[in-house]
């Protein structure tokens, strides 16, 4: 769902091949990123992308995102990863779901400092008659000084609607969460619970509550009603806060 007004845009020229069988390459080379809050960052950046689909048990993809920030080297950072992820049927009403994904991020370019921090990500579910729960955790580790930032991520769609870790805090963050969602009376339905920790010391940094419901009308329409209550922990600057969105929206 597209749902901001003004969205993150990037001025880049990007390639896709399909040439392989079963394999996607995707390179883009990115000069400038066009924020929602209206600014942009020059930056000089190579984004690789393989992945495999010709497994019988998912799909294996490993990427290398180098990002060279033109007036702010301190941002410039090298992330390689890989991620599976799959899904098998056990009979004909059960799916079974599974995401599994690792990656490093450190210093690239002219960037001043020296560090290496991780990412991982383990997540398990499965679909019953419509209905599909998912349990999974979710590490950006911190070192103190520097954590695992994703600074071109579509930033809403993880660790909370709130949008209370836009930024990975110094010491770290890991988010246990579990989600549900299916449809009712024509409704889609969506609930997302998290629960909040520091890598670094394992500080309660709180939990919140996702609720989403979307009806589409015809083929063109569509309206959504999102609520997000974040409560708090011990994460410094960051109080409890309630978020509510009504949207609209055409598509054609």
């Amino acid at each position: 769902m597209a749902w901001r007004q003004n969205e993150q845009t990037f001025d880049a020229l990007s390639v896709v091949n399909k040439a392989l069988p079963d394999t996607m390459v995707s390179y883009a080379h990115l000069s400038n990123v066009n924020r929602v809050t209206g600014t942009n960052a020059e930056m000089k950046s190579d984004l690789l992308n393989v992945s495999y689909a010709g497994l019988a048990a998912g799909t294996l993809t490993g990427y290398a995102y180098l990002l060279d920030y033109t007036k702010s080297a301190s941002q410039s950072t090298q992330t390689l990863g890989l991620r599976f992820s799959g899904a098998s049927k056990i009979g004909e009403s059960i799916k079974v779901l599974y995401t599994a994904e690792f990656a490093q991020q450190g210093d690239y370019a002219k960037n001043p400092a020296a560090y290496t921090v991780n990412y991982y990500l383990a997540e398990a579910g499965g679909t019953v008659s419509g209905v599909t729960a998912k349990l999974g955790y979710e590490a950006l580790q911190g070192d103190g000084v520097h954590s695992v930032q994703t600074p071109l991520a579509t930033l809403h769609a993880f660790n909370g609607w709130a949008d209370q870790f836009l930024v990975t805090p110094v010491n770290g963050l890991q988010d246990a969460y579990l989600s549900v969602d299916g449809a009712a009376a024509g409704v889609n339905l969506m609930a997302v619970y998290h629960g909040f920790y520091s890598y670094r010391g394992g500080a309660d940094y709180g939990t919140e509550l996702d609720l989403q419901a979307m009806k589409k009308f015809a083929k063109n329409y569509a309206l959504i009603a999102k609520y997000a209550a974040y409560s708090a922990g011990v994460a410094p600057g960051i109080v409890d806060t309630d978020k509510m969105w009504l949207v609209g929206q055409l598509s054609f």
